[in-house]
């Protein structure tokens, strides 16, 4: 089976063995960006200009204002996963408030003769503001009943080839192998570094254990800018920023095995427990240029370029497992919980768009964009020559591929009001040879509405819709997938002024 992977939901083995491939996927990935209005044709805004979320799409939309705007953006995102484990099916749900956006542009429009200026440098517009690129909240959890596989073995494999005086040192605390030596949970066999889950040390050769994991996910992924746009002629429209990402995750994960049946008599092992939590934080600086050609009036088609962005990242981690026996034993390692980190970079992947946009006088607007972004080319990299992300940095590249994104928008203008709906396909990050090609793939649906008082002020609202499936496995080696199924609700609410 391809998918059985596990993909950056908090899977143990992606936080026994740190930063990995799964760390470069999460921050070079976009969810849903922009304004209202923006989101309420799904995004697809490359060519449609005049919104400060250009800014973040399309730098060259900033040089169609022809006036000032400041704009404050608030949303409610509410995010339900439902997870299939072994048949038995799970859900849950987390909700949050946050600003989207906010942001101002200043524009200076050229005059000639009492006349807006029609040739050379027609206007031009300087912005400033805070877009959000990310939502990473999410509660999930799912349980079923496996056999023949315990934790104990991914984690045996883990600890193969360092020798046990070193798990018992203290600057292995924290990590999860070393705990499981500790309270048994796996012994060495034939020398001193190999190692074998308890269950295999007892030649158990017929058990089933149960299995619930639950992780709680929040964060964002937001970048502030600032940049302009200019208008040439009325005809070629140019425009950049300089970027400065922001980057904040934190997940719990509880992870509980519990021993349903055996073929050792009197088996000592009854369950074991493991529990971590890591908070990521980062920062970066970026930029992004972009182009508008129009050839006719009603006719823009343009391209960006969004710059890889070095990204440098702070892990702050915590790790404990207790291991349970059948006579009422019970061990946990650490004795005393500690709390590490450690700081490391993630260079994300560069991002091509392309643009296009219909526009009939002031009552009809289609938009179509194109994203490609190929994940292969992200990397780890160390602050120092102790860390080796060769292992993390050869997955990327072998289990990751080139995404496409396709989104498309319409707008309809009716003297005041504005009716809007929108589609985007959002393709999957993964080598389908070796991952499930379905997995990560998301469809956004949208739509809005806005209104506009005396051409000055005005509100935008929309509601979106992100769907998508993605597998999970509690740790590498475990031979059931959760398939979860994750629905990211979106009610957006804008509001704004020219001046």
């Amino acid at each position: 089976m391809k998918h059985i992977i596990a993909i950056g939901l908090g899977a143990l083995c992606l936080q026994v063995s740190a930063q990995n491939h799964a760390d470069i996927l999460r921050f070079s990935s976009r969810g849903m960006v922009g304004s209202a209005r923006t989101m309420g044709l799904s995004g697809a805004f490359g060519a449609g200009g005049a919104d400060l979320s250009a800014a973040s799409i399309n730098p060259a939309g900033l040089g169609l204002y022809r006036s000032n705007q400041f704009l404050l953006s608030s949303a409610i995102t509410s995010t339900l996963a439902e997870a299939n484990y072994t048949g038995n099916l799970q859900s849950d749900s987390r909700t949050n408030f946050n600003i989207p956006n906010i942001g101002i542009a200043l524009n200076n429009t050229s005059n000639y003769m009492g006349k807006p200026r029609t040739k050379g440098i027609v206007s031009g517009t300087l912005v400033f503001g805070l877009n959000r690129l990310n939502d990473y909240s999410a509660n999930i959890q799912y349980n079923g009943v496996v056999k023949n596989t315990t934790v104990g073995d991914y984690l045996a494999e883990r600890a193969n080839g360092i020798n046990f005086n070193v798990l018992n040192q203290s600057s292995f605390d924290n990590y999860l192998a070393a705990q499981a030596w500790r309270v048994a949970l796996i012994d060495s066999v034939t020398g001193t570094n190999n190692y074998v889950s308890i269950q295999d040390l007892l030649g158990d050769s017929a058990y089933a254990v149960g299995q619930f994991q639950q992780i709680k996910n929040q964060g964002r992924m937001q970048e502030w800018y600032f940049g302009g746009g200019v208008n040439v002629s009325n005809f070629l429209y140019l425009g950049a920023t300089m970027v400065i990402q922001q980057a904040s995750y934190e997940t719990d994960l509880i992870y509980r095995e519990t021993l349903k049946e055996s073929s050792v008599k009197n088996n000592p092992y009854s369950a074991v427990s493991i529990n971590q939590s890591l908070e990521t934080t980062g920062s970066g600086v970026g930029g992004k240029f972009g182009f508008i050609l129009r050839p006719a009036k009603f006719i823009r088609i343009g391209g960006a370029y969004h710059t890889p962005v070095r990204l440098s990242m702070t892990d702050n981690y915590q790790n404990s497992l207790t291991m349970r026996y059948s006579n009422g034993g019970v061990f946990t390692a650490p004795e005393q919980l500690r709390q590490d980190y450690y700081e490391y970079q993630i260079v994300t992947p560069g991002r091509l768009l392309a643009n296009a946009a219909i526009i009939v006088g002031k009552s009809f607007l289609f938009t179509a964009d194109y994203e490609r972004i190929d994940y292969r080319k992200g990397r780890l990299q160390a602050t120092n020559d102790l860390a080796d992300f060769v292992e993390g940095n050869a997955n990327n590249k072998l289990l990751h591929d080139v995404a496409e994104i396709y989104r498309a928008g319409i707008e309809f203008n009716y003297d005041y009001l504005r009716l809007r709906a929108g589609y985007a396909y959002i393709g999957s990050p993964y080598n389908d040879d070796y991952i499930a090609k379905n997995n990560g793939k998301k469809q956004l649906i949208s739509g809005g509405l806005g209104w506009v008082y005396d051409n000055t002020i005005f509100f935008d609202f929309a509601v979106s819709s992100l769907l998508g499936t993605q597998y999970h496995v509690p740790f590498r080696g475990n031979p059931e997938n959760a398939a979860i199924s994750v629905n990211k609700l979106n009610f957006m609410l804008g509001a704004g002024f020219k001046f």
